[in-house]
């Protein structure tokens, strides 16, 4: 019986669209992560210096923040998935920009500003639990930073200075995916061949289980960069990419196959998936595929291994059909909405959340009070992990990111400082974001500080700052003790239900003579385990008033597992 794993983190990051495949490894020039920084630093810049140069800051600035909000939402999964999201946040935040600037022009009394917040948060909270986290967001940020800004008389430049800056990024990043596209697909299939010798080498022990959830989602990284898109069939490399992706979906279920057999494997095993991988990062996918061809002759030696698993690694014709077929399947398939009641549900806390977020920083009346709504709408986000750990996270970032930005403050606020204080801060948010929320809000702050520094009027900020953060963080997390606020879709017994779903279709409707079908099945069905895994995790990490969790579940979850790999096992001998 498989031991219980963890793949919390793991999960969180899929679902953020984030991959596993963009694990630590020297930069060079030919990096995706690295060019990455690269268009992030270039994406804030520019509009600055530009600002700077034609002696326009204000609006030089709405732009970047609306760069700089694009930003947060680039990355490194396929264009189809992340083009939209940044769309979205261009839509979202000129839409709440729009609304927040024209009610506190027009009306401006308190009490309609927090009418305002209560209807937006609302709304945005539903869309938010609808699967579609960046357009509820952003557009709940956008209307509360379109009022506290206070935008006198310019409403459509401010409205249409967001939305550009947003859209800036985005063409920027799809010039840059379409020219680095087929770079960005070998790093993916490099890693996930990595985690695969990784797994290979793990066969028969305890940590088998824990890697192949890491596994599990970097193969789905590379499935969304490389099998998603529609192939070029005259393109030998193409092509060449596309068979190693089938032969790296194919080994993740031999491997399962051999660890429900209790069978280990000759360490030449890994070590030439290592060679693949090595390959794909230094030459090309047609080299690659040449060493693909002698895989399933290690396999040969095996006791208790027949002809099914080499013919399973051979990249015969008709595998070869399969890999020029358009795609192979979508990442996106996997997710699932809550109930609708469920989605309202969030949506009513994040009102009641954003509206005391709102009384407290009239009642305070403090500079740049907005900060203090706005810091709870961050926090309080649905599937991005336990809410203590992001309060805890968001107050421990811009503590330090505070003071980054008051040592270049106390340095003179120099106008270059500043421009390259934003442009470094603009590049390592993309490798923060992928490490932890605290280092993400830690290059995030000084940013923010950047744009005011280049108004004049960052003075006297720095601790209202902290103090709107740590009162932001407070507030959520009160609630979340009080009203159980995580978000529904990660409840351990609601996870669970799926996983034991997606095992039951993979028994049920797993064909044996549809390989790719099959092991698409399987993936479902393991990444549903490692999801209810995490999910467990989260629920007993935090404090609660009112204890939900089944202390049968992790059984149940091993149960679950197990019975994959003895299907696993099975569908290869009946076949």
């Amino acid at each position: 019986m498989p031991p219980t794993v963890c793949g919390a983190h793991d999960a969180r990051r899929f679902d953020r669209g984030e991959s596993l495949s963009a694990a630590p490894r020297r930069l060079s020039l030919r990096s995706p992560r690295l060019r990455l920084s690269i268009r992030a630093a270039f994406c804030l810049s520019v509009p600055l210096l530009v600002g700077v140069v034609i002696n326009q800051r204000l609006y030089a600035i709405v732009f970047a923040i609306g760069a700089l909000w694009a930003i947060s939402q680039d990355g490194l999964d396929e264009w189809e998935v992340r083009g939209p999201r940044l769309l979205g946040v261009a839509v979202a935040a000129g839409v709440g920009v729009a609304l927040g600037a024209t009610v506190v022009n027009r009306a401006g009394s308190e009490w309609s500003l927090l009418l305002l917040f209560a209807v937006v948060a609302l709304v945005a909270g539903f869309i938010e639990a609808s699967d579609r986290a960046t357009q509820g967001a952003y557009l709940l940020i956008g209307t509360i930073m379109g009022a506290g800004l206070e935008f006198t008389g310019k409403v459509w430049q401010s409205t249409l200075c967001v939305t550009c800056g947003a859209l800036w990024v985005y063409a920027v990043a799809a010039l840059t995916d379409r020219r680095g596209r087929l770079s960005n697909q070998r790093v993916f299939l490099a890693n996930a061949y990595d985690q695969l010798a990784t797994l290979v080498g793990a066969l028969g022990t305890a940590e088998f289980y824990r890697l192949r959830a890491t596994a599990i989602v970097t193969l789905d990284g590379a499935q969304d960069v490389v099998g998603t898109r529609p192939l070029r069939r005259d393109n030998e490399e193409e092509v060449a990419l596309r068979e190693c992706l089938v032969v790296a979906l194919r080994t993740g279920e031999v491997v399962s196959f051999l660890e429900g057999k209790g069978l280990l494997v000759d360490p030449s095993v890994a070590t030439a998936l290592r060679n693949v991988a090595d390959t794909l990062r230094a030459r090309s996918g047609v080299a690659a595929v040449a060493l693909l061809a002698d895989l399933p002759v290690l396999f040969q030696h095996v006791d208790g291994v027949d002809g099914r698993v080499t013919e399973a690694m051979t990249l015969s014709e008709a595998t070869k059909q399969r890999a020029l077929a358009p795609r192979i399947g979508v990442r996106r398939s996997s997710h699932r909405r809550v109930p609708i009641l469920e989605r309202c549900r969030f949506a009513m806390i994040l009102t009641v959340a954003v509206v005391s977020g709102t009384l407290v920083a009239d009642a305070l009346d403090g500079p740049h009070g907005f900060w203090l709504p706005l810091s709870v709408a961050f926090i309080l986000r649905p599937d991005l992990g336990p809410v203590i750990t992001r309060a805890l996270a968001r107050t421990a970032g811009t503590v330090v990111g505070v003071g980054i930005a008051a040592f270049v403050s106390w340095t003179g606020n120099s106008l270059p400082s500043l421009i390259v204080l934003s442009c470094l801060m603009a590049a390592v948010t993309p490798w923060a974001a992928r490490r932890s929320h605290v280092l993400a809000v830690m290059a995030f702050t000084p940013i923010v500080f950047v744009f005011l520094g280049l108004l004049g009027s960052e003075k006297y900020l720095f601790v209202p700052r902290i103090i709107d953060t740590a009162l932001a963080a407070a507030i959520v997390l009160t609630l979340d003790l009080v009203l159980w606020s995580t978000a529904p879709s990660l409840r351990p017994a609601q996870q669970l239900r799926r996983a034991r779903d997606a095992a039951r279709t993979y028994e049920h409707e797993a064909p044996s003579d549809d390989p790719m079908r099959r092991n698409t099945l399987r993936r479902n069905a393991l990444r549903a385990v490692a999801h209810a895994r995490g999910a467990l995790d989260q629920a007993t990490a935090e404090p609660r008033l009112l204890r939900r969790v089944d202390a049968t579940s992790v059984t149940q979850l091993d149960e679950i597992e197990a019975a994959i790999d003895a299907h696993t096992v099975s569908l290869f001998e009946r076949g």
